[in-house]
């Protein structure tokens, strides 16, 4: 009886415990804004701050209100790593126009000028419109600046190859398209280890 009972008990243990061995790992929600970490790459808490960081410093600067209007060029990566800079450009956008003491005008980028174009198209020529509702072509407003960036990246592996550094270099700065002149131009380092 003795040896039925440790059989018919060994088996359910045996099944709790492959069940607990395969079970997956537990996925929660955490805090966006906490540093992340788990790799030297740079991820998406790294590129909105720093970016925001930037155009916080182009704010303080008081330089953009020498520009009556102004766009925003795609951020460049130049690192070895896929990132995803548009995070970066639109993280410059927002905290530039959401800031009362910008006083110069956001015009569309050259990644934001196709959705306009087809816009004005789609009123003008497909001759659904009364042309006296539509909006006009030749009318958008120029941009008198340009904010261009560029991300770069240089990795440090020591002899060991036990640890890892990159430096990454987000570098900003502001043109008078006109003029070819630089209004204001910063640089921000960050720094990214592991051992």
């Amino acid at each position: 009886y003795m040896k039925k009972f440790n059989k018919a008990l060994l088996i359910p243990l045996t099944g709790a415990l492959l069940v607990t061995a395969c079970a997956s790992p537990q996925v929660a929600y955490v805090d966006q804004n906490s540093v992340n970490s788990l790799s030297t790459n740079f991820n998406q808490n790294d590129l909105r701050t720093t970016a925001q960081n930037m155009a916080t410093q182009i704010i303080q600067s008081g330089k953009m209100n020498q520009c009556k209007s102004y766009t925003i060029s795609p951020v460049a990566n130049k690192t070895d790593q896929y990132v995803d800079t548009s995070v970066m450009t639109n993280a410059l956008a927002d905290k530039m126009q959401n800031s009362s003491a910008v006083k110069s005008t956001y015009v569309l980028s050259i990644d934001e000028l196709g959705n306009q174009t087809d816009e004005l198209s789609r009123q003008n020529q497909s001759g659904l419109y009364d042309q006296s509702t539509t909006a006009k072509t030749g009318k958008m407003k120029g941009a008198q600046c340009r904010i261009d960036g560029k991300l770069t990246s240089d990795t440090s592996v020591s002899p060991s190859g036990k640890q890892t550094r990159v430096d990454y270099t987000f570098f900003v700065q502001v043109f008078d398209v006109q003029q070819g002149t630089a209004v204001w131009r910063n640089s921000q380092n960050i720094a990214k280890g592991m051992q």
